[in-house]
């Protein structure tokens, strides 16, 4: 009889779910406007400032910059191919593929992963190749996508997603992601307090950035929004 009840605590923990048996939160939106204050955490440096964002699902994501010396009068915009960056005090400019950028955060990012980093959605969409479980009061979704790997962790009341790590296989470089304080933003749930954190190594060993993100209000609209963004003639680029 042990022995049964044993064998059936097991497979009940053990039990895999398919894609179709979760019906994961996701952000919907046309438009998303969000305020938020930043802190970016390097070894040896702090940087804060306040953000304004605006966004265009799956096309276009802007802000502007404002608040510490160094990042004051910074703007950018990222589209599905390149981030382009300007810097109107020190009259600069930078532009970047993907490639570029993840060779410099030694770490694979895309637009997606931005995106989906900003409102808290899934960096990769699940599907039936996935490993799917329940442990406790979570789902944990594990994903093998050509170089890297992915646990996501779901919460099995909101079913929003609240902490995602992902592993490059060939550096062990990796991201964790935190979600937390979700409020409602035209009935959907938005986390309003993001952790990240990025790990790389080198010969030095390993060195960590962390980007901490507070949102202070956000809108969704289906209403068009202004993306103001050009280079002046004179600003060099870097």
């Amino acid at each position: 009889m042990l022995q049964s009840c044993s064998s059936s605590k097991l497979s009940v923990f053990s039990k895999s779910y398919s894609a179709e048996d979760l019906k994961i939160e996701k952000l919907d939106f046309d438009y998303l406007t969000i305020k938020s204050k930043i802190q970016f955490k390097e070894t040896h440096k702090t940087t804060k400032a306040t953000a304004l964002i605006r966004m265009k699902k799956d096309s276009i994501i802007w802000f502007n910059l404002s608040g510490a010396l160094g990042v004051q009068g910074v703007r950018a915009i990222i589209t599905k191919d390149s981030v382009k960056i300007i810097n109107r005090v020190e009259k600069k400019y930078y532009l970047y593929d993907f490639d570029e950028v993840s060779k410099e955060f030694k770490f694979p990012i895309d637009f997606n992963l931005i995106q989906s980093m900003i409102v808290g959605d899934m960096p990769k969409p699940l599907d039936n190749s996935n490993s799917i479980k329940k442990s406790g009061e979570q789902y944990i979704i594990k994903q093998n996508i050509e170089n890297i790997r992915i646990t996501n962790l779901v919460n099995l009341q909101t079913m929003k997603l609240v902490e995602v790590n992902v592993t490059e296989k060939e550096t062990d470089n990796s991201l964790k992601l935190l979600y937390k304080d979700f409020k409602d933003v035209n009935g959907q749930g938005l986390p309003f307090s993001i952790f990240i954190s990025l790990i790389h190594y080198n010969e030095f060993g390993e060195l960590e950035t962390q980007l901490t993100i507070n949102h202070s209000r956000a809108e969704a609209s289906d209403k068009p929004l202004r993306f103001p963004f050009s280079i002046p003639k004179k600003y060099e680029a870097q």
